[in-house]
């Protein structure tokens, strides 16, 4: 029997009342008080205000529209500045020739001073003049010397990097005072056009196309942003809004059935997530409804075992005396008494253990497998006990890490059910070896084997028990402990030879996790 058993059995008659007993009860019952009031929803806690203080989801949204909208004007800019520089030339090359053509026009092609200063107020530019077949001839000038110039501007060939490159130069840099620039005549493509111009009125001009195009820019960015994100905001953030409010309003109340989202008939990825929601808050207030009923039941479990387990105490105190009775009827019947009330209070101290919230830690030491599996059988009379024949067939010099409690617990557990299985006596049997970094250990009878609806549920509570009357704690608590220490405990094979169950734990060399 476990050790709950043996205080349970020891203290009874020391102290004729049960009352050891009923403290263990009562600390188990005000576990399972604490217990439900932890299950208790917390209604009360306020909804989290999504949002507060930071910027919504809808802000972020118009906020990088505009900014990707304006990014790409600015990619349109550069281009359009070249564009508008090499545009600008151009029409001054035009205007160069037609000045041109008019000075040829001219008596011996001979012009006052004014109407040529007139003519190159028209152009824009300090000289302009005309290249045929090599010959470069100076048509018109404002009479004025002119600095140093560096090279031309040259409209017939030039590409569009360092068209763009010399616009933004223009823009924020230092430029010559003035340009030279060379271009076809329109009239004449064998004929060249060089004009002088200065460089002050092009700046200017780029500076006003640059204002424009800012501004357009702009009302263009802001109309699309807001396009954007007026189709953005019904598509997507309103209905991601609806998602967060259920979410924020389910945590804050889950017993209020009005917080569960309802789907819309959306058949998107936003309409799929509506949906799983849905179904998430349901099954979650579904488990949180049971998890308040069984916190309430254990509370009423706790009570009755409380008092159920007195009373079994001062019985077995009676049962006791019944076996000094000069009566041999009822020194015969005595025995099976006591096993009855033992049986009732090892259920009972199993369901007050298996009540608790949680285990605690394991903490592992050397266990000497071989020694320890004789020990256990020692304690539960199995390698004594008539009919049953007990074999430890686990390696002497094994040593595994361990809690020696739980797993004293553990062990107790299954080789009972063993005994349990073989009413009619049988063989019992433990085998360990080891497996890499894990030890196997397998604990065998020959009893009958299991039946399908016992393996359907073994490992669960109330549920899988293997026998008629059992309760299924014992597999349930065992699987519990094993996993405690990082292993598994499953069902080897079962069948009218007999059923095997195998434990796996770490293992390292010398028994060092």
């Amino acid at each position: 029997m476990d050790e709950a058993l043996h205080t349970a059995t020891a203290s009874a008659p020391a102290t004729g009342s049960g009352t050891s007993l009923g403290a263990a009860a009562s600390e188990a019952r005000d576990k399972a008080e604490a217990a439900s009031r932890q299950a208790q929803p917390a209604i009360a806690a306020p909804a989290i205000a999504p949002l507060r203080g930071r910027t919504s989801l809808s802000g972020r949204l118009l906020l990088l529209t505009l900014m990707f909208a304006m990014l790409a004007e600015v990619l349109i800019y550069l281009p359009s500045a070249a564009r508008f520089r090499i545009d600008y030339f151009t029409a001054r090359i035009e205007l160069a020739n037609q000045a041109a053509l008019a000075l040829l026009a001219a008596p011996d092609a001979m012009l006052s001073e004014e109407l040529e200063d007139e003519l190159l107020r028209g152009v824009g530019a300090r000289l302009v003049a005309m290249r045929r077949d090599n010959t470069r001839a100076l048509m018109l000038s404002d009479r004025r010397e002119l600095p140093m110039l560096g090279p031309p501007i040259d409209l017939r060939n030039w590409m569009w990097w360092e068209a763009m490159s010399d616009a933004a130069m223009t823009l924020i840099g230092e430029v010559d005072p003035f340009v030279r620039v060379v271009g076809p005549s329109p009239r004449s493509p064998d004929a060249l056009i060089e004009v002088v111009l200065p460089s002050e009125p092009l700046v200017r001009a780029m500076r006003d196309f640059s204002s424009r195009i800012f501004w357009v820019s702009l009302a263009i960015s802001l109309f699309t942003a807001s396009l954007v994100y007026l189709s953005l905001q019904w598509l997507l953030v309103r209905p991601m809004q609806r998602l967060t409010h259920s979410i924020v309003g389910f945590r804050a109340a889950p017993e209020d059935a009005r917080q569960i989202i309802k789907p819309s008939s959306r058949s998107d990825e936003l309409g799929l997530a509506e949906r799983e929601l849905q179904m998430m808050q349901q099954e979650l207030r579904q488990a949180l409804t049971q998890r308040q009923r069984l916190a309430q039941l254990g509370i009423a479990v706790s009570k009755i075992n409380h008092d159920l387990r007195n009373m079994l105490a001062s019985a077995q105190l009676v049962s006791d005396r019944l076996e000094e009775s000069d009566d041999p009827t009822v020194r015969q019947a005595a025995p099976r008494l006591v096993d009855s009330l033992d049986r009732a209070i090892t259920l009972c101290t199993q369901i007050l253990r298996y009540g608790k919230a949680e285990e605690p830690a394991p903490k592992p030491e050397p266990v000497p497998l071989h020694e320890f599996c004789d020990d256990v059988a020692a304690a539960l009379g199995i390698n004594h006990a008539p009919g049953t024949l007990w074999k430890n067939r686990v390696p002497e010099g094994l040593v595994i890490r361990a809690d020696p409690a739980q797993f004293y617990r553990l062990m107790s557990n299954l080789m009972r059910n063993a005994v349990q299985a073989m009413p009619q006596g049988g063989e019992i049997r433990v085998n360990a070896a080891v497996l890499e970094n894990q030890v196997a250990i397998e604990i065998a009878d020959t009893g009958s084997g299991l039946s399908e609806a016992a393996r359907a549920h073994l490992f669960e509570a109330f549920r899988g028990g293997a026998r008629r009357g059992g309760t299924g704690l014992g597999l349930a608590i065992a699987r519990e402990l094993v996993r405690g220490h990082g292993g598994e405990l499953e069902l080897a094979r079962t069948g009218p030879v007999g059923t095997t169950f195998r434990i796996l734990l770490p293992h390292s060399e010398g028994g060092e996790d």
